[in-house]
């Protein structure tokens, strides 16, 4: 079993749900700032919703949209499993699985999940039916991602796990320290030709050999912000952005940092409020939905902000998408808003799901994917 370089020995760890942008149910939080009427609520058009695909209501964790060219398969908290029609939003076929803490994955012909039982388990992509199941250590965090043959998957207890895609043979393991608190979940590593960026919960990644898991190296890019629990986590919980051989991490708590991929060196790092939802990115500017609701955009070079948006405080956001000159995002409230990149000026605001949206959206063709709670998924244009 290979151990990354900036591991440690594995602790026990007290998971918390979620992020304070995603609880569900009555809290203290901030007040969310007001949909402005004045604002226009017909910009966003829904092209299609799947309904009956299972119930997240009472979870707030990350369940990642799977593409699988033409078809989104689509995971849910209870364990269902479904595949949709991207074209047309119908239903090609739905199973259950064990209770999921993450979404799916697919390499075309399989379709990859995680269980809360601690199984990796292989859907066939055309009817649903498992292909095979294998033990992993402990339940997983993340959602699973593909790399060439092999599929990847973390856990809570700290473990990075490669198997074979077609057999459910595993490749590698390694653990990774926890944190003694940190919130439940996570960004899932990503694959980056040959190598694989590792996030963590202690606010390390680690550049891995994604055949062998020889590691490259590890960088720390979160900071704990005070002495109590909440203000010492340093996850980092929304996928990391690469970009011209640059990645580009959220952290829950600290902010944005981009590091350079050939050496680990880490360019720069902000110290605005954490990104939990997740970052987008075009050729001059990262844009951020920050943990409190606000929206930014910070320059690719320096991690200078160049505007920040509060029209959308404290609305609980997912990660932006890019279509063309607009910022698309949905918040804890069902609606979809639409803000222009250059200003950050908020141009629309259309209410499409009765309960809000899960933090991950999958961009599809100029249109996006939305989930909700409620086990609903919307595919939107503008």
């Amino acid at each position: 079993m290979n151990k990354l370089k900036i591991s440690a020995v594995l602790m026990a760890s007290i998971a918390m749900t979620g992020c304070s942008g995603f609880f569900v149910g009555k809290s203290n939080a901030p007040v969310p700032a007001p949909i402005d009427a004045s604002v226009n609520a017909s910009m966003v058009r829904t092209v299609w919703s799947a309904s009956g695909l299972g119930n997240s209501q009472e979870t707030s964790l990350r369940f990642t949209l799977a593409d699988g060219q033409g078809v989104i398969y689509v995971a849910n908290a209870n364990g269902s499993v479904s595949a949709i029609d991207s074209s047309s939003g119908q239903k090609r076929w739905s199973t259950k699985v064990d209770a999921l803490y993450t979404g799916a994955a697919t390499n075309g012909n399989l379709v990859f999940v995680g269980t809360q039982s601690g199984k990796l388990v292989a859907l066939s992509a055309q009817d649903g039916k498992k292909v095979w199941s294998a033990d992993l250590y402990g339940a997983a965090s993340t959602s699973p991602v593909v790399a060439d043959n092999r599929v990847i998957i973390r856990t809570i207890g700290g473990s990075v796990e490669s198997f074979d895609a077609q057999t459910g043979d595993q490749s590698w393991a390694y653990m990774v320290q926890v944190p003694e608190i940190a919130l439940r979940g996570g960004a899932a590593p990503v694959v980056v030709g040959k190598h694989l960026l590792v996030p963590t919960d202690l606010g390390l990644i680690g550049y891995l050999n994604v055949d062998t898991g020889a590691v490259v190296w590890g960088q720390k890019v979160g900071e704990s912000r005070g002495g109590t629990a909440m203000a010492r986590i340093v996850d980092i919980d929304a996928e990391p952005v690469i970009d011209q051989n640059i990645a580009y991490i959220p952290v829950a708590r600290s902010g944005v940092s981009a590091v350079a991929l050939n050496n680990g060196r880490k360019l720069w790092a902000t110290k605005a409020a954490g990104a939990y939802a997740g970052l987008a990115v075009d050729a001059s500017r990262l844009y951020v939905a920050y943990d409190d609701g606000n929206v930014g955009a910070l320059s690719k070079r320096t991690g200078l902000e160049e505007w920040k948006s509060e029209a959308l405080y404290a609305r609980h956001l997912t990660n932006p998408v890019l279509i063309n000159d607009r910022i698309v995002v949905g918040d804890n409230e069902g609606y979809v808003h639409v803000l222009d990149k250059h200003t950050g000026q908020r141009l629309g605001s259309t209410k499409v799901a009765k309960s809000g949206f899960m933090p991950d959206v999958l961009p599809l063709n100029n249109d996006v994917i939305f989930q909700d709670h409620s086990g609903n998924v919307y595919r939107i244009t503008i």
